[in-house]
């Protein structure tokens, strides 16, 4: 009898427990919680560049076999991806890029990634993995391999950005966004251009925001960055403020996972969007019939924003530094982010090893590099860029300016930032862009605090040679002092 009314009870507590939790989840289906948020995560990740999105620096074996196939002369190779697949037409353009897509990255360079101390990965891709416009000659197919990507980032536990590297009409003019018209961005160009992206990227947080997705990639997919490097100085502020706002506002209303939107600073200073959506709520009220904005005045919430800085030190005339200007560059940058992060959390979320332009093609096909004074860049010559990718040639010098190099960022970001991510993770052919040969060659840290230079932000190494300098003057000045000495006497 006794052990009958213990198991009614047991039944009814059972029964009275799956009510409230399935209450409970039905409470909380409406966001899913990630661990992770934009102030809690220290980034230390990798881009996986020239993948997803073809830039020819990276992968310079598809452009260079329009050499054997045309005339064999680079104004015959194509600058970009839209111009690959416009040459190729769609059927040999799939093929090739299929190869690409399914060879140039698999799981076990995640697994790699995950052993060299990396915990997250950037994946770039571009708006026509989604959708193109009419007259595209992009080719679809990359959304798969980003969603391959996710599978191969879970089962390493490295977490994962998304980010809209191409927007139609470029946001740059630059080839890394897919379209090369340099200095000349034509995203804001036309409606349906900026309609378009705004499409792309509800795609974006309806399919990894919601849903499947979310419940499996959850603490997975840390962040949607929703355009690469905007090139301001040629497109309207105002409207790429709207455009922050308007989608910062689609991802709250669609997704249910709660991540973190990256904002790209478009080469604005340090500062600028210390006071952009860092406070209450935000309501856009758009007539863009694209646009699943928040139409009824409730607005939303504004949370886990970050800020997404890059910084190299070649594309300018600060490549005529010295070894000590550029330690001193680094510094001065990563400190000045420092300042900044009581309004926004913010990451380095680009930078190199390069001191130098001179990686072939790093500024295009058919540009040449500052360091040697070449066209179209109005530079004195600094020195030869023949020797750039052999290893063999390289100083050693050269090697410990670039370790040192290596060493301050890792230092100033970790230190300064909410972290950092390399651009990339690896090339066919460069040393300066590539992290896996930098590893190989010893130049990259392993682990990554094991420093050889920095210490604290102080280049150890020059204050020893300055320590040797001043014990070889004082020799010297006893020496002297002697010898006027035994004259005198």
């Amino acid at each position: 009898m006794n052990y009958s009314v213990s198991y009614i009870r047991f039944i009814i507590i059972l029964s009275l427990w799956h009510t409230c939790c399935s209450a409970a989840i039905q409470l909380n289906n409406s966001i899913i919680q990630s661990q992770y948020n934009s102030n809690n995560f220290q980034y230390k990740g990798i881009a996986i560049g020239g993948w997803l999105l073809l830039e020819p620096y990276i992968t310079p074996s598809l452009f260079l076999a329009f050499n054997s196939t045309i005339n064999e002369t680079e104004s015959d190779i194509p600058v970009d991806e839209y111009h690959y697949c416009k040459y190729l037409g769609q059927e040999e353009a799939s093929a090739r890029l299929t190869q690409h897509w399914e060879t140039f990255y698999t799981e076990d360079d995640f697994a790699q990634i995950k052993d060299y101390g990396l915990n997250m990965v950037r994946i770039p891709i571009g708006y026509w993995a989604f959708q193109k416009l009419d007259d595209d000659p992009y080719v679809m197919g990359a959304q798969d391999y980003l969603d391959k990507a996710l599978g191969w980032a879970k089962n390493n536990d490295l977490k994962v950005w998304i980010d809209l590297h191409g927007t139609p009409g470029s946001q740059n003019g630059f080839d890394n966004s897919g379209f090369r018209d340099i200095g000349y961005p034509g995203w804001f160009n036309e409606t349906e251009y900026l309609n378009v992206t705004y499409q792309v990227l509800n795609q974006i947080y309806e399919k990894y925001g919601t849903g499947e997705f979310a419940e499996q990639y959850n603490d997975t997919i840390l962040g949607i960055e929703v355009v690469n490097e905007p090139y301001t100085p040629s497109l309207s502020m105002k409207k790429l403020l709207s455009f922050y706002q308007q989608t910062y506002v689609d991802a709250r209303n669609i997704q249910t996972l709660n991540n973190t939107i990256v904002i790209q600073d478009g080469f604005q200073p340090i500062g600028y969007y210390n006071y952009f959506m860092n406070d209450g709520q935000i309501f856009i009220n758009s007539n863009n019939s694209n646009s699943n904005s928040n139409s009824n005045g409730t607005g939303t919430n504004l949370y886990n924003i970050l800020i997404d800085h890059h910084h190299y030190e070649v594309f300018g005339s600060v490549v005529d530094s010295n070894i000590t200007q550029h330690l001193s560059n680094i510094k001065n940058f990563a400190q000045s982010i420092e300042h900044e992060l009581s309004s926004h959390p913010a990451v380095v979320g680009e930078w190199s090893a390069a001191l130098t332009d001179c990686t072939p093609w790093l500024n295009g096909v058919g540009l040449g590099a500052r360091y040697a004074g070449e066209p179209p860049y109005n530079m004195t010559k600094i020195g030869s860029c023949s020797n750039i990718n052999n290893f063999s040639k390289w100083s050693k010098q050269q090697k410990k300016n670039t370790r040192k190099f290596i060493e301050m960022q890792i230092d100033q970001y970790n230190r300064y930032t909410n972290g950092w991510i390399f651009w990339c993770f690896k090339t066919e052919t460069s040393i300066e862009w590539d992290f896996q040969k930098l590893v190989e060659l010893e130049l990259m840290p392993q682990p990554l605090d094991n420093f050889t230079y920095i210490d604290n932000g102080t280049d150890t190494d020059a204050q020893a040679m300055n320590g040797s300098s001043l014990l070889s003057i004082s020799y010297k000045t006893i020496i002297l002092s002697l010898v006027i000495s035994w004259f005198i006497i």
